[in-house]
């Protein structure tokens, strides 16, 4: 989503209504239509086997989509980490594999169509690829950042610049990023001659800005998730990780770029969805809810298990394969659902979960709080993303506390 819009827990994300993971499977033993309940009375059949039936239920969700500890959360004494369901590049095996993915297996006419847009283009193309993906001697990004904005944000995209996107993002030891963070932000269209006037004078100052040719809307967010598919497809199919990422966002880009080089590989990787996933959401119905959906545009009452949208790490190949399922699917608005959910499902892609590399509110608000010398709390020292809708100067006051631990 765009900076601006508020995720919440939008699109009726997750909660379990209290039913937990440990609970409901041990039940099943013993327990069938007719059998005696917890007092040892005999249930009406129907009562029985609705009973029997919901038990069953949770039991398959236990099996299937029940979240247990998050992945990089899990202490080795409890068994290390889940069996990942993506593959790192290392040196033995980089070689050996294909390309992440050929643009010739898109339709010919598929530069100028983005979903049911047609003909599209980019008004603000941004960067050329030379200047945003290395091409011309240097090197692709390790990471390629595109940030959803609304076009009236400004501001936010100012901050960004002069926080986790500034130089200062260095890693350490390097008087530079050189080339391994590249940030850009992505907008839609607007109809204001004077918005788009300041876009302009904006881009020309940053060169960042990637305005794509539809209306830059709330219900249109997933054109601009898409647009960010394509851009990184066509335009950036060198770097290592892709970051989708909202403009109120704290990323915590010198310790990204390290876990990305460090704890998975500089090299990259392949089938990789890391995020804050949610198991399932409940598809709302009310015309009270700004997230209402109506049975024709989803005659579900489940969403599948999808991403939170605010921060999402894919693999250039995960990109490539969600943006060709998205040019052939119909169009569904709430794009987080739509693409990390419903299209990752139709090509096989898992979402990996970000566990306790992800802040709460709580410990995002901890760490804006700090006083100077005070001894810094566990998470502190490896988390990659802060929690969604920052404010100004929280954000500000984050990135000052990554660097006063990092001097």
């Amino acid at each position: 989503m765009a900076g601006g819009e508020k995720r919440g827990g939008g699109a009726g994300a997750g909660a379990l209504g209290g039913a937990g993971c440990g609970a409901g499977a041990g039940a099943l033993a013993g327990f069938a239509p007719g059998a005696g309940g917890p007092a040892g009375l005999l249930l009406p059949p129907p009562v029985a086997a609705t009973a029997l039936a919901a038990l069953l239920l949770l039991a398959l969700y236990r099996l299937t989509a029940c979240p247990g500890l998050p992945a990089f959360a899990l202490p080795p004494d409890k068994g290390g980490l889940p069996a990942p369901t993506y593959l790192l590049l290392l040196p033995g095996n980089a070689s050996a594999l294909p390309p992440p993915y050929s643009l010739h297996l898109l339709p010919a006419d598929d530069r100028d169509t983005l979903i049911d847009v047609r003909p599209f283009s980019f008004r603000a193309p941004g960067p050329d690829a030379a200047r945003a993906c290395g091409a011309g001697g240097g090197d692709a990004p390790l990471l390629l950042v595109l940030v959803h904005s609304a076009p009236a944000n400004a501001d936010k995209r100012r901050t960004i610049r002069d926080t986790w996107a500034s130089p200062a993002a260095a890693p350490p030891g390097r008087a530079a990023l050189d080339g391994r963070l590249r940030v850009l932000f992505m907008l839609g269209a607007v109809d204001d001659a004077a918005t788009q006037r300041a876009l302009d004078r904006e881009n020309q100052l940053h060169g960042d800005l990637v305005q794509g040719s539809f209306r830059d809307s709330y219900r249109n967010m997933t054109y601009k998730h898409v647009m960010a598919l394509k851009w990184a497809a066509y335009r950036c199919p060198g770097a290592r990780y892709l970051l989708k990422t909202d403009d109120d966002v704290f990323v915590n880009s010198p310790e990204l770029l390290r876990f990305l080089a460090r704890e998975l590989s500089p090299w990259g990787a392949r089938r990789l969805i890391l995020c804050v996933p949610f198991p399932y959401g409940y598809v709302k119905r009310s015309w009270r809810s700004k997230w209402r959906v109506s049975p024709k545009e989803y005659p579900g009452r489940l969403y599948p298990r999808y991403c939170a949208g605010w921060a999402v790490l894919y693999s250039p190949d995960a990109v490539f394969l969600l943006y060709r399922e998205a040019q052939r699917a119909p169009y569904f608005w709430i794009d987080d659902v739509h693409v990390t959910g419903t299209l990752a499902a139709r090509v096989n892609l898992s979402q990996t979960p970000l566990g306790s590399l992800a802040l709460t509110q709580l410990q995002m608000q901890a760490l804006v709080d700090a006083a100077p010398g005070a001894d810094p709390p566990p998470y502190a020292a490896h988390f990659l993303f802060g929690s969604p809708d920052m404010l100004k100067n929280d954000l500000y006051k984050l990135w000052d506390y990554v660097q006063r631990g990092r001097s």
